[in-house]
């Protein structure tokens, strides 16, 4: 929640950017004012790239971002917002890059640079309770404050991610679907650079209307990912190593993504009120009651696709709930239920409907936190192959070429659409959804006869922080090479990273 900060030199934040911030200084007469304009953050931020937009003129700005601010024009019934247009007058083509042909030049080339210094900036951890208290009486003045805040930090998140898919092994950044990914949020973060700062109500409105464009555009990023992770490992696989990178990457790249979608989701339904909820956290969420959703749900899809379904039994207490996102726990539900399901009919498909075993769902709220367990007698899988399970690989259909889509539209939880898993990235997206606000999920399979997947959940909301990657926390020029630390116990094999 944006507030008062003690004012702090931005070489003490980070001395590098402070000398890149010298060199951009000597170059431009506006931008050696970026080291003394404060920001205004509750929690720190390393604040020269926003300085510098702040305080360049409106005409620098343009010329910075070669963005056409016919941007802020966008309707909420529009798909997406309006592509950069660069100096030439051409609308930046979707499947170019920023440093392809048809956006070379001086405008491109400034873009570039404000981008890359955005992308050293670090992003700022908001709790679960922050959150929520920022939501819970949405007055215009909390609206707005809350507007303002996100102006600062998504141009951050944005340039972030941008970053994140550009240094993919070649192979796999160069590929057509992960060079239009990335785009994305290069025009996305070239969008809100040239967003005015909301200082009144009607900004704010206008601002709004920029971000809800850019939920239906950022929808399709895990689409385009997949594809291109089925390319590559259809037709030149990865090496271990290389894959050992892209899975740590990508898990960087989409704890981030989760942070950033929830920021925005958080902040557009909170500016309608509505009963037991702050913004898309519900006070008294049940997640017995959000697991028996899945549970329907999951029934019917895989009965449509498979010709039948084992039962689906969930065991709590429907009054025992807690403060949290209900979609957050839908998504993890669901491709657990899912899995289980689908592993429990190929196991026993030449029983009958009556002879397939029910799966289990097991939910407890303890004193700190509350965990989910899903068992099934799916045939579980060799315990060599756990890690197999948390790769990035993509996933293709054997009957043809297109990618294996979900074709369920993805359900309402609490006024949020829960997110939909597609192309194979089901079951590493949940162990992030699970982990994003200090969570956990394990699997623990018994070869043979099935499997045991376990949830935990914080209750309380001062655990319940953002669990930011520390290539996200930190500058990228910080990133320690070093492989993580393995712990000890009954997870290890899933303690790679």
């Amino acid at each position: 929640v944006p507030g008062p900060a003690p004012r702090r030199d931005a070489a003490s934040r980070s001395p590098g950017l402070a000398a890149s911030s010298r060199q951009a200084a000597r170059e431009s007469p506006h931008a050696g004012d970026m080291l003394r304009f404060p920001l205004h953050l509750r929690t720190s931020v390393a604040g020269s790239a926003f300085q510098a937009v702040e305080r360049l003129p409106a005409l620098a700005i343009a010329r910075r971002c070669s963005f056409s601010t016919q941007a802020l024009s966008v309707e909420p019934g529009m798909n997406a917002p309006p592509p950069p247009v660069f100096p030439g007058g051409d609308a930046h083509p979707a499947q170019q890059g920023p440093s392809s042909p048809a956006v070379a030049g001086a405008g491109a080339v400034d873009f570039e640079q404000t981008l890359q210094l955005l992308a050293r900036e670090k992003a700022t951890p908001v709790s679960l309770t922050n959150l929520f208290r920022s939501a819970l009486h949405p007055t215009p003045q909390q609206s707005l404050l809350n507007a303002q805040f996100l102006w600062r930090e998504l141009r951050v998140r944005f340039a972030h991610r941008a970053k994140q898919l550009r240094e993919l092994p070649p192979q796999l950044s160069q590929h057509p679907c992960m060079v239009e990914a990335a785009d994305t949020y290069t025009r996305m973060t070239a969008l809100l650079l040239t967003c005015p700062k909301p200082r009144t109500p009607a900004d704010e409105e206008a601002f709004a209307r920029v971000l809800a464009a850019t939920r239906p555009t950022s929808h399709l990023i895990p689409h385009k990912i997949g594809v291109a992770l089925a390319d590559v490992h259809r037709s030149q696989p990865l090496s271990p190593e290389e894959q050992r990178e892209v899975n740590l990457s990508l898990d960087a790249f989409f704890m981030s993504r989760v942070g950033h979608r929830l920021l925005i989701q958080h902040y557009l339904c909170s500016k309608k009120h509505r009963e037991g909820f702050a913004g898309i956290i519900q006070s008294h969420c049940s997640p017995v009651t959000v697991c028996e959703s899945v549970a329907r749900n999951v029934k019917e899809l895989v009965r449509e696709r498979c010709g039948m379904c084992p039962e689906i039994h969930v065991i709590g207490e429907r009054n025992h709930t807690f403060t949290y996102v209900p979609s957050h726990i839908y998504f993890i539900a669901n491709e657990l239920l899912k899995n289980a399901a689908s592993a429990t009919v190929r196991q026993h498909r030449g029983k009958g409907q009556d002879a397939l075993p029910p799966v289990r769902v097991i939910v407890v709220r303890g004193e700190h936190d509350v965990n989910i367990k899903v068992e099934d007698e799916g045939g579980g899988m060799a315990r060599s192959k756990l890690k197999e399970i948390w790769s990035y690989t993509g996933h293709w259909t054997e009957t043809d070429d297109s990618p294996d889509l979900d074709p369920t539209p993805a359900p309402t939880v609490g006024g949020d659409a829960a997110p939909i898993a597609r192309h194979g990235l089901g079951l590493p997206l949940a162990r992030l959804y699970a982990k994003y606000f200090g969570g956990t999920l394990h699997v623990t399979p018994m070869e043979g006869y099935g499997t045991d997947c376990y949830v935990k959940l914080n209750r309380l909301g001062d655990h319940n922080c953002e669990n930011l990657p520390s290539v996200v926390r930190t500058s990228p020029g910080e990133r320690d090479s070093l492989p993580p630390p393995v712990g000890c116990g009954l997870f290890d094999a899933q303690a790679k990273r």
